[in-house]
């Protein structure tokens, strides 16, 4: 199988813990291709994809987005960032859904099959109001999905929620911090990702948005179901 995963940080797995590479590790026959980027948008991944000279069909493909065109507005250091990176974020739930239609428009005429996931977190606090928007641009995804023959919808946050709305979680959410990017992202220190998981009070992340150990192998065993239900559909 030859499997593309289109998306943003939590795709490219910097910072934090990768779900491709797990996958990687558990599927070690097939091909995976990781074209995750950090701090892409829908608006900014749209872009990324026109660009790219897709020249062979895929069994697979992941899109997986939406995240940052909500945490831009945690923080004021966001918008200055994805300024800075040429990584717009769209105004409205309409602007991300027009973004969105034709992300699937030009992703799956390159693939046998595609699955669309839901944007997941914004803090593990599953009713703040970052949590409550990622739930209306998964809505849309979801409709959008049905749309086409070829599209699937995976609703991540509901796997993740079932969990969540069992524990005392934590209002933690990342604030652009350079420390956890170099620790978490480039030098890959697992031990620094368990302490500030633990620290923060959080399960699945270690600051709100990217994940631990728990929280990648929970995707890659969601993602290896949907792989293993196609391998067999093609045996």
């Amino acid at each position: 199988m030859d499997i593309i995963f289109f998306g943003d940080s939590l795709t490219e797995g910097v910072p934090g813990v990768s779900y491709v590479d797990i996958l990687r590790e558990k599927l070690p026959q097939h091909s995976f291709v990781n074209c995750g980027k950090g701090g892409d948008t829908v608006i900014s991944l749209l872009r990324r994809i026109r660009k790219m000279k897709i020249s062979r069909m895929y069994d697979i493909a992941f899109i997986w987005v939406g995240v940052n065109d909500i945490l831009v507005h945690v923080s004021l250091k966001y918008p200055i960032i994805r300024e800075a990176l040429h990584q717009p974020w769209v105004k409205d739930v309409k602007e991300f859904t027009d973004h969105y239609f034709e992300l699937l428009n030009i992703v799956s005429a390159y693939a046998k099959k595609t699955f669309a996931v839901s944007p997941l977190l914004v803090g593990e606090d599953i009713n703040n109001k970052w949590n409550k928007q990622l739930g209306d641009i998964s809505a849309e995804i979801e409709l959008l999905s049905m749309k086409f023959k070829n599209v699937d919808y995976i609703d991540l946050r509901k796997e993740f929620f079932s969990e969540l709305a069992s524990k005392e979680t934590s209002s933690f959410i990342v604030n652009s911090s350079i420390w956890d990017f170099i620790m978490a992202g480039l030098l890959k220190n697992l031990k620094y990702v368990e302490e500030k998981t633990k620290k923060r009070g959080l399960y699945y992340t270690f600051d709100g948005v990217h994940f631990n150990r728990l929280g990648a192998e929970i995707v890659a065993n969601r993602f290896l179901r949907c792989i293993e239900d196609e391998i067999r559909g093609n045996s």
